[in-house]
């Protein structure tokens, strides 16, 4: 049977997160400003807003008998169910890993799927039964 599991999240969309984003990047664009003028401000705020481009697009995850297809902006990353021995939840969703034990190397090889809570033990169903094989 071939099931697919998608949907998409957007962190910006959570109204106390937008605030406090907005809040600290003002903040800090401001205190550039004052300390080092125009040109520093506006290339400090293209660098956090490069850094933090997650945060206020749209993440779009699809899950089928493949593997994990993870889609943003300006890039597509596709794994294998092969390359993955270790699913956790996490408070914001679900981490997979090439390792079978925690290692340092989790969060450069492991990948962290955002999920909403009410969809949460559905998205580790899925990914336990295709572990498991």
């Amino acid at each position: 049977m071939h099931r697919t599991l998608s949907w998409k999240i957007l962190p910006a969309k959570d109204q106390r997160k937008l605030a406090v984003f907005l809040v600290i990047i003002t903040a800090f664009i401001v205190i550039v400003f004052i300390s080092m003028g125009i040109y520093w401000a506006i290339f400090s705020l293209l660098i956090l807003l490069g850094s933090l481009f997650q945060f206020y697009t749209v993440t779009e995850y699809i899950l089928d008998d493949d593997g994990v297809t993870v889609k943003r902006p300006f890039y597509t990353l596709k794994r294998s169910w092969k390359e993955f021995r270790r699913v956790e939840e996490t408070k914001s969703g679900v981490f997979l890993s090439p390792f079978s034990h925690p290692s340092r190397l989790d969060n450069f090889r492991g990948i962290h799927l955002i999920v909403d809570r009410d969809k949460k033990t559905e998205v580790m169903e899925f990914i336990k039964e295709k572990l498991e094989r």
